[in-house]
């Protein structure tokens, strides 16, 4: 039994000039299309790279300013430290106690 809705259709052989003037053609074409891609992948990387150093740059930055609190160097600045609620340590808080 054959599908109703589906038609078939064969292909014309080729011969051999034909088939290797098609394959040349063929051929000639991924060529192009190499070519304009590695030229969007050299354009795409000088873009990203420069993207990509300063990203690095950042996260360097980061990880030095992290290390340098971890072992306790300040690079002569104090932080004042502020308490979970934000306010200072030992501020007064209202009215004074009633002695």
């Amino acid at each position: 039994m054959a599908d109703a809705g589906k038609t078939t259709r064969r292909r014309r052989r080729l011969g051999g000039d034909e088939l290797v003037a098609q394959l040349n053609t063929m051929i000639a074409d991924l060529i192009k299309e190499n070519r304009k891609l590695k030229r969007q992948v050299d354009k795409l990387t000088a873009k990203g790279s420069a993207a990509a150093s300063q990203t690095v740059d950042r996260g360097l930055r980061t990880l030095q300013r992290r290390v340098q609190r971890a072992l306790g160097s300040t690079n002569g600045r104090k932080k004042r430290r502020v308490a979970a609620n934000g306010r200072r340590k030992g501020a007064k808080r209202g009215r004074p106690k009633a002695s």
